[in-house]
C-alpha cells in the first residue's frame, strides 16, 4: 500500500501563485465610449456657440434700448422681456456647462482605468483626451461665470462704454478658445466649431 506524502514547511514557503493574464485594454469598447463622449462634447460646444450668438443679439438689443430710450428714473418697458430672454439663454449655457462637466468626470475616470498611454483614437491616449476635456470644462466654467455677471448687471448699467464691454463679452468668448478642441475633433473626423 502507498502512503500519502506529507507536506513540510519548506514546501509551503516555495509556493508561487500563478499570474492571471488579463488583456491590457478593451480597445473597441474604450474607443467607442471615448468617441461617444467626444461627439457629445462637440454637440454641446455647438449648442454653446448658438446660445452665445442668441445672447449677443439680446444684449445688443438691450444696449440699443438703454442708449436711445433711457432717461433718468425711467426704464423702457421692453427691458423686462429682453432680460428674461437673456436669463433663458444663461440657463441654457448652464445646461451646456453641466453636460460638459458630466463628460469631463466620465473621461477622467476612463483615463484612470486606461493606465497605458497607447492611443485610444488615432494618436490620442485616454489621458490626453481627458486633459483636453478638463481644459475645455475649466474654460467654459469661467466663461459661464463671466456671462452670468454680465446678465445680472446689463439691465442696470448706465455707462455707455460699460454696456458696450458687456455686449462684446457676450459676442466673444474671453476664456474659451475653440482651438482647444479643434485638433481633437479633427482626429475624430468632426467639423470644427466656429
Amino acid at each position: 500500500m502507498s502512503v500519502t506524502p506529507t507536506k513540510t514547511k519548506n514546501d509551503l514557503i516555495n509556493f508561487i501563485p500563478k499570474e492571471i493574464i488579463t488583456p491590457n485594454k478593451d480597445s473597441p469598447g474604450i474607443s467607442k465610449t471615448v468617441y461617444s463622449h467626444i461627439t457629445n462634447l462637440h454637440h454641446l460646444l455647438s449648442n454653446w456657440s448658438t446660445i452665445r450668438e442668441k445672447g449677443f443679439k439680446i444684449c445688443k438689443s438691450i444696449s440699443a434700448l438703454k442708449l436711445y430710450e433711457y432717461k433718468d428714473g425711467y426704464y423702457p418697458h421692453q427691458t423686462k422681456p429682453l432680460t428674461d430672454s437673456l436669463l433663458e439663454a444663461l440657463d441654457s449655457l448652464e445646461n451646456v456647462v453641466e453636460g460638459v462637466s458630466i463628460i469631463n468626470n466620465q473621461m477622467q475616470a476612463l483615463a484612470q482605468l486606461q493606465y497605458t498611454h497607447e492611443p485610444v483614437i488615432n494618436t490620442w491616449s485616454a489621458s490626453e483626451i481627458a486633459e483636453n476635456i478638463l481644459n475645455i470644462y475649466n474654460s467654459l466654467h469661467k466663461e459661464f461665470n463671466l456671462k452670468k455677471i454680465i446678465t445680472e448687471n446689463i439691465a442696470h448699467c448706465r455707462d455707455e462704454n460699460l454696456i458696450e464691454v458687456y455686449v462684446s463679452s457676450w459676442e466673444f468668448d474671453t476664456f474659451l478658445s475653440m482651438e482647444l478642441s479643434a485638433y481633437l475633433f479633427a482626429d475624430v473626423g468632426l467639423a470644427g466649431i466656429t
